[in-house]
């Protein structure tokens, strides 16, 4: 795939001019200020998208030791794999559409919009479509680009796209509350698990009640009277939306990448795979800055007190898209990481200069906005950066049920973050649990496709009246909850192999791959650290459990190093290459280690 071609615009305005702190910044006024920075993010975007498309097109990721993209995606630039997959497929887009890359890199339609177009626009009518992508707000261009995509599937003979849209996708995700006491909560975290193993792959929580609720549907069906709960219920209507007038961003002055910006898309052919993990990283690291320039100002823009002055009077659902190019949820994102940078001033600090990542950041917001005095968020914080994502994940949901129930257990993990997942007692179990009161409750969030949420009702609704009969009284949403996850556990275990003939080393390691961030949980093999051939023994502190992937086509291709001791004393050094350092150390407990500056082959 050729680098893309070389990217003009009117002016150049550095980087560094779009800094919140900036005395050029301070003068202008919220709006002006937040247009001059959306102005930014298309440009940026399309060098993004270039770097991106390379790295998944020549398969880099597992050159590094990932074996899936979206392992890579979340531990090294710090975004979801579908954001990579968006921006790859823009990219391809643009390759033959030239007209509108230019109305991109010109600032005259935002990547809100041509990311909508790419799918559609073909060479013949791209103009067409730039005018009425000018014209037109973005949820009206949204309806136009599907009903486009419909009448091209209707004359392929297709279904429907394959690809969808991100935005439309979410509008059709419902959200599930259930109130629930902290040990339902607990159980919940060890159903994912199970969940995980069963599938063989990681599962966001959505995923994982999904099999769940199958499971429990294909041993306990519906009873008569709730089956019409199953009626997907339709997500909300599209509105149709009045065109609009040119928006701030696009009548703000065109961009010129700074230099260190061009230079990343330049060469991108002839760039090795740690080269392009250093472009990805760093033009990630570029793009968040200016993510963290607009969080300020979206807060003094969204706050009650400007908007009753008539400053602005659009809500954030269409403020964001149409003025900033961006979804209204990263918008309320921005806003709550930037509110909780008054309670953690080290959040703050660590996500505007790239040490914490998005999904870092995203992962620690709810620990760290809950109402509790002290320094301990800042351990908190540093531990994020020590850490992989996977590591992060178990050890703040651990931390919110120790809070949540267990007392004396949460105190000691409260400024020592690595506690967190320290075994609970039984004596010390039994002595917290009267700290629990019988209503003290808290809330278990899902969202899910409109179908899921539906047989989540009816099957609770069944549990519900089966319960009543058995216990004569009436139960609460928790105590449906908890019986519903025994029942997916005890079908599950049922049929797990490894609960009828349990692995000493692979219950040991969690039923998953040892290196650090891989979600592996299939095709798992037992592994000596020192090889057999070399005299390595079977105890159990020389095995390790590793995926096909790493074991084959990493440790024995000679791209993955392991050694030390298991389970706690193991170094793994990945991306290991000739005569440089690795790409990534780590230690037992997915923490990160310093590279050494010179490794032999």
């Amino acid at each position: 795939m050729a680098s893309p071609a070389p990217l003009r615009m009117a002016r150049t305005v550095p980087l560094e001019a779009a800094s919140v702190d900036s005395a050029p910044a301070r003068a202008e006024q919220p709006e002006a200020r937040l247009a001059r920075l959306a102005a930014a993010v298309g440009p940026l975007r399309r060098v993004l998208a270039a770097i991106v498309a390379r790295l998944i097109e020549t398969s880099a990721h597992e050159r590094l030791c990932f074996a899936r993209l979206s392992d890579y995606a979340r531990e090294r630039p710090g975004v979801s794999v579908r954001q990579l997959q968006e921006l790859a497929r823009v990219h391809r887009g643009l390759a033959t559409l030239p007209g509108l890359e230019a109305a991109l890199l010109a600032n005259l339609v935002p990547w809100s919009k041509v990311r909508l177009l790419v799918g559609v626009a073909t060479p013949a009518d791209e103009v067409s479509w730039i005018a009425r992508a000018r014209l037109l707000p973005v949820r009206r261009l949204e309806e136009e680009t599907r009903k486009a995509r419909a009448a091209c599937d209707a004359r392929a003979g297709r279904g429907g796209s394959p690809e969808g849209d991100e935005d439309e996708a979410a509008s059709r995700l419902r959200r599930v509350a259930v109130r629930c006491t902290p040990a339902v909560r607990e159980q919940w975290v060890a159903l994912r698990e199970l969940a995980e193993r069963v599938a063989g792959r990681r599962l966001n929580a959505g995923q994982a009640l999904e099999l769940a609720l199958a499971e429990v549907l294909s041993a306990l069906p519906i009873d008569p009277a709730f089956a019409s709960l199953v009626d997907a219920q339709a997500g909300p209507p599209h509105r149709p939306a009045r065109p609009r007038e040119e928006t701030a961003a696009e009548r703000a002055p065109a961009w010129e990448l700074p230099a260190e910006v061009a230079a990343l898309a330049d060469g991108l052919v002839e760039a090795d795979t740690f080269e392009l993990d250093r472009r990805l990283r760093r033009a990630v690291q570029l793009e968040q800055g200016l993510d963290a320039a607009m969080a300020p100002l979206l807060r003094v823009v969204r706050c009650a007190e400007y908007e009753w002055r008539g400053r602005t009077h659009q809500s954030l659902a269409h403020f964001a898209p149409e003025q900033l190019a961006m979804s209204a949820s990263k918008a309320r994102a921005l806003i709550r990481l930037e509110r909780a940078g008054d309670v953690c001033p080290e959040l703050r600090e660590a996500w505007r200069s790239g040490r914490l990542s998005w999904v870092k950041a995203q992962c620690l917001l709810p620990l760290l906005l809950l109402d509790i005095e002290g320094p301990w968020r800042r351990a908190w914080v540093a531990w994020a950066e020590r850490v992989t994502l996977r590591r992060l994940e178990v050890d703040v949901e651990r931390a919110l049920i120790l809070r949540a129930g267990y007392r004396q257990a949460w105190l000691r993990c409260e400024a020592h973050p690595e506690r967190a997942q320290d075994p609970l007692p039984d004596e010390e179990r039994q002595k917290c649990a009267p700290e629990v009161e019988a209503d003290a409750t808290e809330e278990l969030v899902w969202h899910v496709p409109c179908e899921v949420a539906s047989l989540c009702s009816a099957l609770s609704a069944t549990l519900r009246r089966r319960l009543y009969a058995v216990l004569g009284r009436v139960v609460t949403q928790g105590e449906v909850l908890e019986a519903l996850f025994e029942l997916a556990r005890r079908s599950w275990n049922e049929r797990d192999p490894g609960a009828r003939r349990p692995d000493p080393v692979m219950v040991r390691d969690g039923w998953r791959c040892a290196v650090p961030g891989c979600s592996s949980r299939a095709e798992l093999h037992d592994h000596h650290v020192v090889f057999r051939s070399a005299g390595g023994s079977d105890a159990a502190d020389n095995r390790i459990t590793l995926c096909a992937f790493h074991h084959h086509r990493c440790l024995h291709a000679g791209r993955l190093r392991v050694f030390g001791r298991a389970p706690d004393g193991l170094v793994f050094e990945l991306g290991v290459r000739r005569g440089a350092p690795p790409l990534a150390r780590y230690r037992s407990g997915d923490v990160v280690l310093a590279a050494p500056r010179e490794v032999s082959a």
